[in-house]
C-alpha cells in the first residue's frame, strides 16, 4: 500500500477514517514528478522456466472502491542464480 499511513496514537496499527487519524506512522505515497523504484525478491517453491508477472496500479478511495490506473503483464524467463 502506497499512502500516508495514519494511527490513532494508541499503537502502531494503521487506522482508516478521518475521525480516528491522529498521527502519521509513515508516508509511502508516490510523490509527483519523482521517480520511484521497488525491488522484490520472489522465492519459488519449485523450479520454473518462466513466470507470469502481473501488476495492477489502482487508486483505492476506500476498501472495495478502486479504480484501475494501469495494468501490466509479462512472461519472464527465469535464470538460475547460484546462492552466495
Amino acid at each position: 500500500m502506497y499512502m500516508p499511513q495514519c494511527t490513532d496514537s494508541l499503537g502502531p496499527k494503521m487506522v482508516l477514517g478521518p475521525d480516528k487519524k491522529l498521527g502519521i506512522v509513515r508516508d509511502t505515497s508516490f510523490q509527483p514528478f519523482r521517480p520511484t523504484s521497488e525491488r522484490f525478491e520472489i522465492v519459488l517453491d519449485q523450479p520454473a522456466k518462466t513466470l507470469a508477472i502481473s501488476l495492477r496500479l489502482v487508486y483505492s478511495l476506500r476498501p472495495g472502491d478502486e479504480m484501475v490506473i494501469h495494468h501490466w503483464r509479462r512472461d519472464l524467463d527465469v535464470r538460475a542464480v547460484s546462492p552466495k
